[in-house]
């Protein structure tokens, strides 16, 4: 919403406060404390309808050269706070700005003669006691108290600016940190996603391996299926037949047929194959064992004594024995 060039006039003459100080905290709205309305600045209407002090105050602190302006009857704004009476911080405000206004004329007459602020303030009932003792303090110590004013002021702003340089290197450093934590990151970052499709193609090659070692497992298993399938075709044939068939094939063949087999229905079903614990023997079956498994001591000792005598015999001990009891038969 853009302001008129007059909405502080008109606000003014209004008398709505609210909406002036809204206009006055707006740029838009500072170029209409220069200009003139009813035959004075806004500042000198400010002062004649009494004003609230923080809008007075605002528009000295936005345009601080009406202090020094007059209007059409030659008043300044000091002149028309002693003729209509104000505040103390408003006379204040503009004996700092403007020290040499208390010893100015003006050109309003009372008795015959030009009179200044002071003497206005004497002459006038409506302003109060402190009022009059402001404007009673020699233009020395407005100067003096204008100097040390704009000297703290000049302190504040280069405190100010020292501050905000220090923020500003502050905000650098940290901004410069930033980056640098970026940067280490960015390099982080790019080599966690060199690593993950490094492992991830490793991965990949991995499960083709195991998936190609699997088909080959169960095209082999499968084979072997069909060749067995053929086998026990042929036998039952030649059973059926009377013919003698082929040979049956080993035990250990068997088991191989058999663990294939486990593997297979393993990879099918995804159940992991358990090993067979072996039966428990009770005591009665042990016996039974022991009497089906006793050994013959006879045939043990017929044994052994022949296994001796084929030994002597293959050695040749039994030649050197014979050649020795035929000697001892000679020389008897």
């Amino acid at each position: 919403m853009t302001i008129s060039k007059y909405s502080v006039h008109s606000h003014l003459m209004e008398r709505s406060w609210t909406k002036l100080g809204h206009d006055l905290h707006r740029s838009a709205s500072h170029a209409a404390l220069k200009e003139s309305c009813h035959g004075g600045l806004p500042l000198h209407i400010a002062i004649q309808l009494n004003a609230p002090d923080n809008i007075i105050l605002d528009m000295i602190r936005l345009y601080p050269a009406a202090v020094t302006r007059k209007d059409r009857n030659g008043d300044l704004p000091l002149h028309t706070c002693a003729k209509h009476g104000s505040s103390e911080a408003v006379v204040t405000a503009l004996l700092l700005e403007y020290p040499d206004a208390i010893q100015q004329r003006t050109v309003c007459r009372v008795e015959g003669r030009v009179l200044t602020a002071r003497d206005l303030v004497q002459h006038n009932p409506k302003v109060s006691r402190s009022v009059k003792e402001i404007f009673d303090k020699p233009m020395s110590y407005w100067v003096v108290l204008a100097r040390h004013e704009r000297v703290m002021r000049e302190k504040t702003c280069t405190s100010t600016s020292r501050k905000m340089q220090q923020l500003l290197q502050q905000s650098q450093e940290n901004e410069e940190r930033l980056m640098k934590r970026l940067d280490t990151l960015e390099r982080r970052l790019d080599m966690a996603e060199k690593e993950s499709r490094s492992t991830f193609v490793r991965l990949e090659k991995k499960v083709a391996r195991k998936v190609e070692n699997q088909q080959e497992g169960l095209v082999g298993v499968q084979d072997d299926l069909v060749a067995l399938s053929a086998t026990t075709r042929d036998d039952s044939q030649n059973k059926n037949n009377g013919t003698p068939g082929r040979r049956r094939q080993s035990s250990a063949s068997m088991v191989c047929h058999k663990l294939k087999l486990d593997e297979t229905r393993d990879i099918v079903h995804g159940e992991p194959t358990k090993p067979r614990k072996p039966r428990r023997r009770s005591v009665g079956d042990l016996r039974e064992w022991d009497k089906d498994k006793k050994p013959d001591r006879e045939n043990l000792s017929r044994k052994s004594k022949d296994g001796l005598m084929s030994k002597v015999r293959r050695s040749g001990v039994g030649k050197v024995v014979d050649r020795h009891v035929g000697r001892a038969a000679q020389s008897t």
